[in-house]
């Protein structure tokens, strides 16, 4: 194409004028593709003065200018993405005619940057929305929102279900009116209003449920109340929450209870061995008073254990990380034993240490005090034993200051304390704040189960303590069920461990028995045969005797696993291993088959 006539570039030149009030950047080019029309803002746009620009060729000024593509194709572009100067334009390009001729290509341009920013934030302002909405409409408690006005806004799905109230039945309302109709008996909304405060209020609600209401204001910069954000929740289902709390705290409580149980009737410990009835209630009676503070009065024959049930009651208490003291009151002569229990200053009496001595009410502080033997305490310190317990106060001999003990107090003997009572050799007094938890530990002869159980127990401890190997041949076992046992468990241990340290040969038999053991009369088995080879086989005849008594006395395996305190498993499979016939077949609790 040849240069512009002069006509023509006059017509331009009215035409810059005209284009130069545009506020958009509009370029123009002839058909070479040179510059001859810009604009105020395309100059702004490119930094640069007129007389730079004009008559130089669009590609020099604007890299990537697609301008020129216009005179090739003749087709007009519009709205097309571009950037100049690190800025985004929408740009529409178009052919310029004149007489019907192309005579070059005029270029508008419209940034899009400040519109983009503005996009993204509402896209963003929208997606927050839809996420505090999605929040306000899961949320558990009922959500009630109304304006700085009282005028209700929204309301969620869940005070719809905790109230009944349906959106339209509310929204749009002023509390106000709410309450006036009789919707609402007070509103938590007004008081905030009112005070500019958070408030909770018990509201009744028309519907018949009352409930917690807690509103709390939110302010403009200005602090003006703009909106009032009401959380509410229903008595009536706290109230149920509670009492399933409740319910389960019970549950748990009964489930710690069958476990300490369970341990208990399951322990392998030879110190305690409790499968017969009478020694599971002592360990039952004994778990359960674990847990408190009380003075518990332990009795029962020398020898039966009792100092064991006393560490037992400590062993399971709160105090058990603290100290466990025991003292012999007939160990002890009477002049000492008052100096051992309470203590004595400085120069107290001859012989005395010089720095005075703390007695065990407060050495066991904290902790657990057993005094043994109780029934033989003279009747000196009786007196001062009950001032003890009755104040929770010491004295030092030799001094008249009292000494705060926080001590759980438990006493053992062997005596007949009301006789001793009645005898005028313990005080009565005494012996009713001793005796508020007795517990009577049964004599070995009464309890012959934990004899048989017993007696492998303490041969293997004194096996292992002596480096010896030794095994009962079967006959012993009836001498050593029928005995007596006047000195009760420490007896039967002591003679355990004398034939493990005496025996000459690998097997104890009825030689190795003590003489009053050997002239012993057996008594019947009661229908069990025993083996003649082992302790093993005798056992198990012994457990199979049992176990056939058990099925028939019991209807469901669970119940006579509940009597001989074992997993209903275990008596299963022994059952079934002694080939004991099960009755029913149903595995939900009754006997299988």
């Amino acid at each position: 194409m040849s240069a512009l006539p002069a006509p023509v570039l006059q017509t331009s030149l009215a035409i810059d004028s005209i284009l130069s009030a545009i506020p958009n950047p509009v370029i123009g080019i002839d058909g070479q593709g040179i510059i001859r029309l810009c604009n105020e803002a395309m100059l702004d746009l490119l930094s640069s003065r007129r007389e730079d620009v004009l008559g130089r060729s669009i590609v020099e000024c604007i890299e990537g200018s697609r301008l020129p593509d216009i005179l090739q194709s003749g087709q007009e572009e519009t709205w097309r993405r571009f950037f100049v100067g690190g800025r985004a334009f929408l740009v529409s390009r178009a052919p310029l005619y004149i007489d019907g001729q192309m005579a070059g290509a005029l270029a508008s341009l419209h940034e899009i940057s400040d519109l983009e920013n503005i996009s993204s934030e509402l896209k963003s302002f929208r997606l927050l929305t839809e996420e505090l909405e999605g929040i306000i409409e899961v949320a558990f408690d009922g959500i009630y929102v109304t304006d700085g006005q009282g005028v209700t806004l929204r309301i969620n799905e869940s005070y719809q279900r905790i109230t009944g109230l349906k959106p339209h039945e509310v929204i749009g309302y002023s509390m106000y009116e709410l309450v006036e109709r009789g919707v609402f008996d007070q509103s938590v909304t007004i008081n905030v209003l009112e005070s500019g405060k958070p408030c909770s209020v018990i509201q009744a609600i028309r519907s018949g449920v009352t409930v917690l209401a807690s509103a709390n204001p939110l302010y403009d910069s200005t602090g003006k109340i703009v909106r009032v954000v009401t959380a509410v929740r229903d008595l009536t289902e706290l109230n149920r929450l509670q009492d399933e709390l409740t319910q389960a705290e019970h549950l748990k409580n009964q489930y710690e209870e069958e476990l300490k149980k369970l341990r208990r009737n399951t322990t392998d410990s030879p110190e305690i061995i409790a499968r017969s009835a009478p020694m599971r209630a002592v360990l039952d009676m004994a778990s359960r008073v674990s847990s408190v503070d009380s003075t518990v009065l332990i009795l029962g024959e020398s020898g039966v254990g009792k100092e064991v049930i006393a560490t037992f009651i400590h062993k399971h208490s709160q105090r058990s990380d603290k100290p466990f003291i025991k003292i012999n009151c007939t160990a002890i002569p009477e002049q000492l034993l008052e100096s051992e229990l309470f203590g004595y200053v400085r120069g107290a009496f001859t012989g005395a240490v010089r720095e005075g001595k703390a007695g065990l009410f407060e050495a066991a502080g904290g902790g657990t005090l057993l005094l043994d033997e109780i029934g033989d305490l003279p009747l000196g310190l009786q007196a001062k034993l009950l001032r003890v317990i009755q104040e929770k106060q010491t004295r030092r001999i030799g001094s008249n200051t009292p000494r705060d003990v926080d001590v759980r107090l438990l006493a053992a003997t062997n005596r007949d304390l009301s006789e001793r009572v009645a005898q005028k050799l313990f005080r009565e007094d005494l012996y009713y704040r001793l005796n508020v938890v007795p517990i009577q530990v049964p004599p070995l002869r009464g309890r012959k189960e934990d004899i048989l159980l017993m007696i492998p127990a303490f041969l293997e401890k004194y096996c292992k303590r002596h480096n010896r190997r030794r095994d009962l041949h079967p006959t012993v076992i009836p001498r050593l069920l029928d005995y007596p046992w006047p000195g009760n468990v420490r007896e039967l241990e002591n003679i355990m461990e004398r034939l493990v340290v005496t025996a000459p040969g690998t097997t104890i038999t009825l030689r190795d028995l003590p003489p009053f053991l050997r002239k012993q009369k057996p008594a019947p088995a009661g229908g069990i045969t025993l083996p003649t080879d082992s302790l093993k086989s005798a056992v198990e005849q012994f457990e199979s005797a049992i176990l056939k008594e058990a099925l028939a006395r019991y209807r469901t395996t669970r119940e006579v696993a509940g009597a001989l305190a074992v997993n209903q498993s275990t008596v299963v499979r022994k059952a079934r291993a002694y080939g004991l016939k099960l009755r029913g077949a149903r595995r939900s609790g009754d006997l299988h088959s």
